[in-house]
């Protein structure tokens, strides 16, 4: 019988593993399935065309972006051949180079021209022999604006060469599944290593320069774990010289389905000039983009110490005329538009000084004789330790035919918009600038209407301004509309609003009016309430969760003393002494028990434990201490014992009895029931200003993560076992030791036991 049971097991246990096993291998499928379908969607959609090409040239599969190049439909595919597409004078040079892709095994590259519906294309080609099909794969990137190096190159493979190397360009073959990377002469010079280093990803990744390295090989994994194109820029440190060089690289990925084998080809090219004079130019490309090309006013940047005119922006260039080259060089007061603005040096002596020059309403002449009326204000900045002068010019002359027709109804416009006492702004929807402010909303937001002049909604929001811009356009399509934002302030501070906006046309040009108001203190309030009703549920799950806990413990010794009352009824005449005295035993035990639970809910209420209810007055504390360990030995009737070890040197304390006496019950209570050996109890000073008392057990412990738990109501240990309890024992008595102005301290280990040290100030 037993060895059969052991056959059983023994088959339920290989069940066990086959199952997990197959789930293995399922997962195993599907994650080959989704790598497969990956591959399949990056071959169709590669901008490059991609063939595998039998010897004799015919093609026998192509991409999407092959066949577009040939042009070409799917129905055509079978019955192509790569050769038709080639002109006989470039046929032989195609079948040589195929001959060395298959010769050198590796990644070759060349240029050729196709002849497609009569029309030559010149086209990149990077091959790659597959040597278990006996086919090439050959990857054709479409080149233009290159013929002439075209026919060069043909001419003269040394002349290749020499455009290679000029070019800063070379190329490599990593085979994932051997881990070796093949490189061409041109890529040996790029990374400063001698040729006849054999190459690998560990030393490509000694090369890369440090700050770039765990980036550079994070994107390497992935591409290879995800099977994707790799196009990167990064940097090495040449090895020969030791110089940072900032290089380019573009691969692609060839997937052999039958083998399941995938070979990386692509070129790197040392863009360390190009880099250099990125980084130089990319601060004025970045201002130009940023400040001149989007900005709706002319700009001006000036040296500030001499003068001279370094920059515009084309809104200006337009506005007065001049072209780039008449402005930047001259000084200011030699360009004749501006001799209005600028009368003279004295006047650029006062922008030194003040940094700051402002003209609201100035007439500037173009440089065709138009006239336009312009606001001209000027500012001192420092930019990379250079003092400049940046011009703001604003064309204000539709502003000021409308100012014309505001003044013929002024007095409505200065009632509901500036005597406004809600603040309101005036938007351009287009771009979001802000075309007027009433003085409240200056007021609330704390610019001057100056400065708002030159602000944009994106400048007082938090919201993303492509944000801000979408939703001007519900704006202007819905009509009225309600937004909630939130605001910046002058100061800093930020204000929650809502703004009711309507579109209006002034002049021919639409705008929109906003009224903001502040609701801060109604989202304050908001929150409060939600806050309050999320205290009001935990209050109820509280409230739940007490009843259940207190119901089930007082059920309990009561369902005890009921049966025993019972039993007493029907045998007290039938029963020894001995009998009826175990009887009352249990009686008295669960009335005990039922006395304590009642203790503990009492002190549940905060207001019964509140500093109110806090009595301290002198005490002497050992004979309390023997009293409450002499009770908690009575009652558990165990052969343990409390070893109590004293250095105190004073008998009073100025304590709280009744806490003292329940803080101690609960923890030696506690070290008796969930440990069968002795327990030790010791005491001392702490720099006579503290009584240390550490209870140590060698009972079962409590898990280390829950010991944070341990003094939350109702929480009692997972390990518990059969012992009866509450768990709001210890939230009590760590309430008493804080109103004691103490620290409490619980450090436990599982199977070997629980130290509870209680600190608590006294006063003598």
């Amino acid at each position: 019988m037993t060895k059969s049971k052991n056959i059983i097991l023994e088959l339920k246990e290989q069940n066990v593993d086959f199952t997990n096993k197959n789930k293995t291998l399922e997962l195993a499928k599907t994650k080959a399935e989704t790598v497969n379908r990956k591959l399949n969607l990056f071959y169709d959609i590669s901008p490059n065309g991609h063939y595998i090409v039998e010897s004799n040239g015919e093609i026998v599969h192509i991409n999407n972006s092959g066949l577009s190049l040939l042009n070409k439909k799917m129905k055509d595919a079978a019955n192509i051949s790569f050769c038709e597409f080639i002109s006989e004078k470039d046929l032989p040079n195609f079948n040589a180079f195929l001959q060395k892709v298959k010769r050198t095994n590796s990644d070759n590259f060349y240029d050729i021209q196709l002849s497609i519906n009569k029309k030559n294309i010149l086209v990149e080609l990077i091959a790659t022999y597959l040597e278990k099909e006996e086919q090439y794969l050959i990857i054709t990137i479409k080149r233009t604006q290159k013929e002439h190096l075209n026919r060069i190159l043909l001419e003269n493979k040394f002349i290749f060469k020499e455009t290679q190397r000029m070019g800063h360009i070379g190329s490599f073959k990593f085979s994932i599944s051997n881990n070796l990377i093949e490189i061409s002469e041109e890529l040996y010079l790029i990374f400063g290593i001698p040729r006849e280093t054999s190459i690998t990803i560990s030393n490509w990744k000694n090369i890369v320069h440090p700050l770039d390295r765990e980036m550079m090989v994070n994107f390497f994994k992935r591409c290879i774990a995800n099977h994707v194109s790799f196009h990167k820029e990064y940097r090495i440190i040449r090895q020969n010289d030791n110089q940072v060089r900032w290089l380019d690289g573009w691969t692609e990925i060839a997937f052999d389905t039958e083998t399941n084998k995938h070979t990386m080809i692509g070129v790197i090219q040392d863009i360390t000039e190009r880099k250099l004079s990125q980084e130089k130019i990319q601060y004025t490309e970045t201002r130009s983009h940023q400040i001149f090309e989007s900005s709706k006013e002319g700009i001006l940047i000036l040296n500030a110490i001499t003068g001279q005119i370094t920059d515009a922006n084309p809104f200006l260039i337009e506005l007065i005329g001049y072209n780039y080259h008449e402005l930047v060089g001259k000084e200011l007061w030699q360009i004749g538009v501006f001799k209005n603005i600028a009368a003279s040096k004295e006047t650029f002596i006062e922008l030194q000084n003040k940094e700051y020059i402002r003209f609201e309403d100035m007439p500037l002449e173009t440089k065709d004789g138009n006239s336009i009326d312009v606001e001209f204000v000027s500012n001192v900045y420092m930019v990379d330790k250079n003092k400049i002068i940046l011009c703001h010019i604003r064309d204000i002359s539709d502003r000021k035919r409308a100012e014309k027709a505001l003044h013929e109804r002024g007095q409505l416009y200065y009632a509901m918009f500036e005597k406004n006492q809600t603040p309101q702004l005036l938007i351009d929807p287009i771009n979001g600038n802000v075309i007027d402010v009433n003085s409240s909303a200056a007021k609330f937001y704390g610019y001057s209407l100056e400065e708002f002049k030159l602000m944009s909604l994106s400048d007082i929001s938090t919201f993303p301004s492509e944000q801000i811009l979408e939703e001007m356009k519900k704006f202007t399509i819905t009509g009225p509309s309600y937004f909630e934002f939130i605001h910046k302030l002058a100061s800093g501070e930020t204000r929650d609003i809502e703004m009711y906006t309507s579109p209006l046309s002034i002049n021919g040009q639409a705008l929109l009016i906003s009224t903001i108001n502040d609701i801060s203190k109604r989202k304050l309030e908001e929150e409060r309430l939600v806050q309050l009703n999320k205290n009001l549920k935990e209050v109820n799950v509280l409230k739940s969760q007490f009843i259940s806990t207190v119901s089930h413990e007082f059920r309990t010794p009561l369902a005890g003393i009921l049966s025993s009352v019972q039993l007493l009824q029907i045998y007290s005449d039938t029963w020894n002494k001995d009998k009826k005295e175990k009887i009352f035993k249990q009686i008295f035990d669960g009335v005990q028990q039922t006395k304590a639970l009642l203790d503990d809910v009492s002190l549940i209420d905060e207001e019964q434990t509140s500093k109110s209810f806090f009595r301290p007055t002198n005490i002497q504390l050992i004979p309390l201490l023997e009293e409450i360990i002499e009770e908690n030995l009575s009652i558990s009737e165990t052969n343990q014992k409390i070893i109590l070890k004293s250095q105190l040197k004073i008998e009073n304390y100025y304590m709280d009895a009744i806490m003292i006496r329940h803080i101690f019950n609960n923890v030696i209570s506690n070290a008796l029931k969930y440990s069968g050996k002795n327990i030790a109890f010791h005491l001392k000073e702490n720099n006579h200003k503290e009584i240390e008392f550490k209870i140590i057990d060698q009972g079962i412990g409590i898990p280390h993560e829950e010991i944070k738990y341990l003094l939350e109501p109702f929480y009692r240990a997972t390990n518990k076992g059969a012992a009866k309890g509450t768990g709001f024992g210890l939230s009590i008595v760590k309430r008493f030791v804080d109103l004691h102005k103490g620290q409490m301290l619980i450090e436990s280990i599982v199977d070997k036991g629980t130290t509870v040290t209680i600190s608590l100030p006294y006063l003598q």
